[in-house]
Parts: structure tokens; sequence; C-alpha cells
């Protein structure tokens, strides 16, 4: 009984080493629902809500922020849920003000996701299948500036483009995850290799 117990607060404290090394939340999600939409539940931030990740850097949702949860992608909700409603909704409403922003590269924001999905208490391997479903569905946007805007785009308002999964089958990826515990560098790798990423041209664009 004493040695279950000894593994029990190991568990727990290597759980709680993990989320501390992932960074922490900053505020306190204060919101009020908009009634401005019959059909998408929208809400305004009322403070200021962040999360430091942990080599310091501040993602921050903006007071005054509006947001419904769309840039969460379909397979993400088929494998867990609607947005707000589990145990990810802090780290969702962050991402969802980034994916409206675009003022991060997309990958960045990708990865912000993960860390602060442990933080909120995800353990690993969630983190990974959850971070996976972005990856292959979520949304990508080209950032003002680059060379895509300056050579053809100069003009549009945004870039944003989706990958095409939807004859997609993710499970095997899931379970390679599940088996093997890659990187997240890794992940990458293995789903750039099996989906298409249609950019802002009209061939596909493989970066």
């Amino acid at each position: 009984m004493k040695k279950f117990l000894w593994l029990l607060a190991a568990v727990a404290c290597c759980s709680a080493v993990a989320a501390g090394q992932s960074g922490h939340f900053l505020g306190k999600v204060v919101v009020e629902w908009l009634d401005d939409d019959p059909f998408i539940s929208r809400m305004r931030l009322l403070e200021d809500f962040g999360f430091e990740d942990a080599l310091g850097r501040t993602w921050v949702a903006d007071k005054g922020s509006v947001i419904d949860g769309r840039s969460l992608p379909l397979v993400f909700r088929d494998w867990f849920g609607l947005p707000f409603e589990g145990p990810y909704r802090k780290t969702a409403l962050i991402y969802d003000h980034y994916c409206q922003t675009m003022s991060e590269p997309w990958r960045g924001v990708h990865r912000m996701f993960y860390f602060a999905s442990i933080a909120e208490g995800a353990d690993e391997s969630e983190a990974k299948l959850m971070y996976m479903a972005l990856y292959a569905g979520g949304l990508r946007w080209e950032m003002k500036g680059s060379s895509c805007y300056r050579g053809c785009h100069a003009s549009a308002a945004a870039l944003t483009w989706k990958p095409e999964i939807q004859e997609l089958d993710l499970k095997p990826t899931a379970a390679w995850i599940r088996q093997s515990a890659p990187d997240l560098d890794a992940i990458d790798a293995h789903l750039d290799a099996i989906i298409a990423k249609p950019g802002p041209h009209v061939f596909v664009q493989r970066r």
C-alpha cells in the first residue's frame, strides 16, 4: 500500500513539474456572452487574459476581443468536443484570438496551444493528439510583409488556408503518437508527408 501511494505521489509530482515547465496562465477569464447571432455562441473578453510559456514569451487575448471558437477545425471538435466546454477552454480562447488577429506565425500559435493545454491540465499524449488535430485541419496564414505578400498578393487583406483532410484517416497517426511519443517536429514531418496543403495560390504549396 505504501508503495502504491508513493507511486501516485510521484506521478502527481511529475505532472505538476511538466505543467510548470510548459508555462502558466496570466489573469482570469472574465467574459460577457453576446446575443447578436442566434446561431453562433460569441463572447467578449472583459479583461486581458494570457499565457506565458516556459521561455517567457507572453500570449495575450486583449480585453474587448470577441471570441467564438470557430477557429478550432471540425476534426478537433469531432475528437475532443466543442470549444470552451472541455478542459482546454482557456487554451482555446487564446488560440481563437490569435487565429483571428493572425499577428503571430501560425506554427507558433499551434505550438502555443500544445504547451498551454499541458499547463491547463492535459497530459502530454492528449496534448499531442490535440496538436495533431490542429496541425492537420487548423487555419494557416501568411504574415504581412512576407515574400508571398510582396511578390503577388500585396493588395490582399489576408492570406489564409486550411489543409485538405476530408478523406484522410488520422487514426493511424493518433495510434503512432500514443505508442511512440514523438516530439512535435516529428509530428509535423509525419503530417506534412500525408496531407495536402493548399495555399493562397492555385497550386499546392508544400511548405
